[in-house]
């Protein structure tokens, strides 16, 4: 998850990248408000989250989400966010949530392939969060917030590898446009993979083993 809603001014480290990690997970307000709806006439696009999935965001009502099977890839439908708006200190995508428990002691990857167009602010982003089963910590996080896809790009894929603790209790991911722009989304993955495969959130900070200097003796 300053302003919590540009996530290109935060790091995985700072407090505001946990205000904002748990803004990202807060289904019951991403879900605030109807979703917005255009003149739409095209029986191929969509204008709100498909089943399994939820509307979310710093500023959910600054864009439209939905599913476009005219924006396939491989033979799959996309699912898209698109800013409606000219200017939005913002962000906003889809996400859903699973149990941990299938999933404890694993290493997973969170793939994607995606397509962007004028995403000339933040970018589009995946994003995939790991939270503990109690205390509501955050374990293992990663936005993509080094390496968004800017501008207008064409289909790639795209991924995320984290670790899952034994004391995980949920899943949250998604993907999100920052600012302007359209985002499509499609091929989407939660797979395990070997330990030979990087993580790619930032490593745990390294503390020293015991306390020093407590004298304070140069």
């Amino acid at each position: 998850m300053p302003t919590p809603a540009r996530l290109s001014r935060f790091t995985r480290t700072s407090p505001v990248a946990t205000i904002l990690a748990l803004a990202l997970g807060l289904s019951l307000a991403a879900q605030i408000g109807a979703q917005p709806q255009d003149q739409n006439t095209n029986p191929n696009l969509t204008t709100k989250a498909p089943s399994g999935w939820w509307k979310n965001g710093s500023k959910p009502e600054a864009y439209v989400v939905g599913v476009d099977k005219d924006k396939a890839h491989d033979g799959l439908p996309s699912a898209y966010a698109r800013s409606i708006e000219p200017s939005i200190d913002g962000f906003g995508g889809m996400m859903q949530m699973c149990d941990a428990h299938s999933f404890l002691g694993k290493r997973l990857r969170l793939s994607a392939w995606m397509k962007t167009e004028d995403a000339n602010d933040g970018g589009a982003h995946l994003w995939f969060r790991i939270d503990a089963k109690e205390g509501g910590a955050m374990l293992g996080f990663d936005n993509m917030d080094s390496r968004p896809v800017k501008g207008s790009a064409d289909w790639r894929n795209y991924s995320i590898v984290l670790d899952v603790p034994s004391n995980a209790g949920a899943l949250a991911f998604g993907f999100f446009i920052d600012g302007t722009g359209r985002v499509w989304v499609s091929g989407v993955k939660l797979e395990e993979v070997g330990l030979d495969v990087p993580i790619t959130s930032a490593p745990e900070k390294k503390w020293p083993a015991a306390p020093a200097n407590l004298n304070f003796v140069d």
